[in-house]
């Protein structure tokens, strides 16, 4: 058993050394996000005093990776390369996690080693955080507890770690429409309610005890503008609509998005003591982080990060699914070009209808499953 042991641990470890290689070889790259951002940023932690500036108003992040942001300007490392640190670090925390969404499924160590290495070099993983420098993988590895969570039936760590990823990203939302069907079928216990209220506070504190007002704080989000721009980059419906007229047309998404949303709390409103539940589950949080920037106005490319993620996971515990993770994780990729290179070698509306193909495929999974289980695609195994 040792030996056996010993041989995973060397198996894991050999697989995070590789994939530092490509990691490597994309840090130096400087997005305009970085140098708009990110840079100044930093440079005004390294000026105005780490902990001082927690309490100023810099910065359109909240205080969570603002905190990570400052810690970085103690390492002894290029600023480009610290600030990337912090997201890469995060790509081997979300490795982990899937590794155990996999395990939780098979418990099969060579499967769990699988999910662990796809990760790691998933494009849009590598894109994100050791190209571009973003920090969605945060915020979905948040986001991936709150799923493992959810499988464990373990509801207090689940609502904390929802209240986490929106204490990074406002984009953690996307995962509502599951967690409000996870509560109306009796799978999170509204008592609970408060907890990640309890947590997004928290994670302000540093910046109030920094002295910044407790409602600036946490109204943070709320105070944030709202982007001019039907779209902005991501793969959506607004891809084949005009620009013009704005206003309608962005209510036309969100009453879509309102519409799809409640489509799938009322399917999640059913019996989940199943056999195919955690299939049934894997899909719906799946469809809830593909619906919502498939619809929503003033959507940035990189939001569909989650849906990457999800859409892989999705693969393992639904093998015959395995092409719903190329389409997702291609029509993403592919998306990021336009803003990191200036080029765009696939039309960003052909893009979207391949994110509509993903999302209509794993809707009607999830509605079969649901409906009539006897036709669902899933089955135990590979």
């Amino acid at each position: 058993m040792a030996g056996t042991a010993g041989g995973r641990r060397l198996a894991y470890g050999a697989m995070a050394i590789l994939a530092l290689a490509p990691r490597c070889w994309l840090l130096d790259f400087e997005s305009g996000d970085y140098r708009g951002y990110l840079s100044p940023w930093y440079d005004y932690f390294v000026e105005h005093g780490r902990w001082k500036s927690l309490g100023d108003d810099f910065s359109n992040y909240y205080v969570p990776y603002l905190v990570l942001l400052s810690f970085s300007t103690l390492l002894p490392l290029p600023k480009l390369y610290a600030i990337k640190l912090i997201s890469i670090l995060f790509d081997y925390v979300a490795a982990w996690l899937v590794g155990r969404l996999v395990w939780h499924r098979y418990q099969n160590q060579f499967l769990s080693l699988a999910g662990f290495t796809a990760v790691l070099f998933w494009p849009t993983v590598l894109m994100n955080s050791a190209l571009w420098g973003q920090c969605d993988i945060i915020y979905t590895s948040a986001l991936l507890v709150v799923f493992l969570s959810v499988l464990q039936r373990r509801p207090w760590m689940a609502l904390a770690a929802f209240g986490l990823a929106v204490s990074f990203k406002p984009q953690a939302v996307f995962f509502l429409p599951f967690l409000a069907g996870l509560f109306l079928c009796g799978l999170l216990p509204w008592r609970l309610l408060w907890v990640p209220l309890a947590v997004y506070a928290a994670c302000g504190l540093p910046a109030i005890l920094a002295g910044k007002s407790v409602l600036a704080v946490l109204g943070h989000w709320l105070w944030q503008e709202n982007l001019p721009h039907l779209t902005a980059g991501a793969v959506n419906v607004y891809q084949w609509l005009p620009a013009e007229p704005r206003t309608p047309l962005a209510w036309l998404g969100i009453g879509l998005a309102a519409i799809a949303s409640g489509g799938l709390i009322v399917v999640l409103k059913r019996n989940w003591e199943t056999e195919d539940r955690d299939q049934r589950l894997a899909a719906a949080a799946l469809l809830s982080v593909l619906l919502l920037p498939f619809f929503m106005p003033g959507m940035h490319e990189r939001y569909f990060f989650p849906a990457d993620l999800f859409a892989l996971v999705y693969a393992f515990f639904v093998p015959r699914r395995w092409f719903l993770a190329m389409w997702v994780v291609t029509a993403s990729a592919l998306s990021y070009l336009p803003f990191l290179f200036g080029v765009e070698p696939v039309p960003r509306s052909m893009l979207s209808a391949v994110m509509a193909a993903a999302l209509g495929v794993v809707a009607r999974d999830l509605v079969l499953a649901v409906a009539h289980p006897v036709f669902a695609p899933v089955r135990h195994g590979l």
